[in-house]
């Protein structure tokens, strides 16, 4: 019997320049109103309340995710992984990891808004320890829909 553990292929890290590309181009084929590439590279190269990480599933670009660091909180501005990616629990590994980061940055909660119609992300949240605490009535512009408002504690 092989007792060896084998080690998943995947490495999450901070968004350099280098993925502003990579992070465009999923935006554009995941969310009807993508951020523009000048919001992006802003971000990522400039924001200083920003965090923006990727991941990588042997060394591909998998996925990424931005969050806001403000008077404590954190706010997830989106997140999103790529569709040959989906599935693997990549989602939830960058939710760890900043869920970890924000807390040790000493945030005292992480917030998000999402689709009420989006079951998968809620349940997610939900499992990490987000509650709905609010509704933001037609919230996206593309269709109406509402958005749910979730947080968590940190603290």
């Amino acid at each position: 019997m092989d007792n060896t553990r084998k080690e998943i292929p995947l490495l999450i890290r901070p968004a350099a320049s280098e993925d502003i590309s990579d992070i465009a181009y999923l935006e554009e084929i995941t969310f009807p109103i993508p951020w523009s590439l000048e919001s992006i590279r802003h971000d990522v190269e400039e924001n200083e309340l920003a965090t923006v990480i990727v991941a990588e599933w042997n060394g591909s670009f998998a996925g990424y995710m931005d969050v806001w660091q403000i008077a404590g909180e954190g706010q997830l501005n989106n997140i999103a992984v790529a569709p040959e990616y989906r599935g693997r629990g990549i989602g939830r590994k960058m939710m760890d990891y900043m869920i970890r980061w924000l807390t040790q940055d000493d945030n005292e909660e992480f917030s998000l808004e999402v689709r009420e119609s989006n079951a998968p992300a809620i349940h997610l949240y939900e499992k990490l320890g987000f509650e709905v605490i609010g509704r933001r009535e037609k919230y996206y512009i593309d269709n109406g829909e509402d958005a749910l408002l979730m947080r968590k504690i940190l603290k």
